[in-house]
């Protein structure tokens, strides 16, 4: 089980680095939204659209990896308060996810002030990605 628990580690760790990828992405995306032409606008959203699909699988990853990851490699052992912390940072991140995921739709739709929005849904992504990074870091070392 020890191997296990280290391939699903660096499984891990992979789409940690995909997501976080996304979440650095993404808010650069969402400033050019909102001041592109349609025809860039119509290129830098099919982008947009194929980092969140990535985006989703490596969150969808980093969760059930991570429980398993608890499980096999660390026992159910909680090793601190960090890791509460670091739990609330995902909760942020998926909260601000969906509400891109609505917004984008609207900023598909023609809307420039959801367009707008993309921008702040990035960085309060970003930054919960920043939360979840930091507190992982000490809650495991």
């Amino acid at each position: 089980m020890f191997i296990v628990g280290l391939i699903l580690f660096f499984v891990h760790i992979v789409a940690f680095v995909a997501g976080g990828a996304n979440s650095v992405v993404m808010p650069i995306l969402g400033a050019k939204l909102a001041t592109a032409s349609p025809e860039v606008r119509g290129e830098l959203l099919d982008f947009a659209e194929r980092l969140a699909r990535i985006g989703k699988w490596a969150m969808v990853t980093l969760l059930a990896s991570g429980v398993l990851v608890l499980w096999l490699k660390w026992n159910w052992v909680i090793p601190n308060a960090w890791f509460w912390v670091k739990m609330a940072g995902i909760v942020a991140m998926l909260v601000f996810i969906g509400l891109n995921e609505v917004n984008g739709k609207k900023a598909r739709a023609g809307d420039r002030e959801a367009a707008a929005r993309s921008k702040q849904f990035g960085q309060l992504t970003a930054l919960s990605f920043a939360v979840v990074l930091l507190s992982a870091v000490l809650a495991f070392n």
